[in-house]
């Protein structure tokens, strides 16, 4: 199940976007519910065509750039740190 906006977002911990948004767009945006879930909606937005995802890091205050994940599958994160935590 893909989360969004009109579900209730309150255990909603990332959410996944085209990097062609640029900025967060909560309205354009896929919630999921932990990053195995966030990966896989990127998988399946990439599937559909949409390219290059980012995973953005859900907070109580600005949401965070987590980890961009490229249409090849490859990863890329704000910092080695976040990584570790992914694997």
């Amino acid at each position: 199940m893909l989360y969004n906006s009109t579900n209730n977002t309150k255990h909603m911990t990332f959410a996944v976007q085209p990097t062609s948004f640029g900025n967060f767009d909560e309205h354009g945006a896929d919630y999921a519910m932990n990053i195995g879930h966030a990966y896989r909606i990127a998988a399946i937005r990439q599937a559909e065509g949409e390219g290059d995802q980012m995973i953005w890091r859900v907070t109580n205050g600005e949401p965070i750039r987590w980890v961009r994940v490229y249409d090849d599958g490859s990863v890329d994160s704000i910092t080695d740190q976040h990584l570790a935590t992914l694997v």
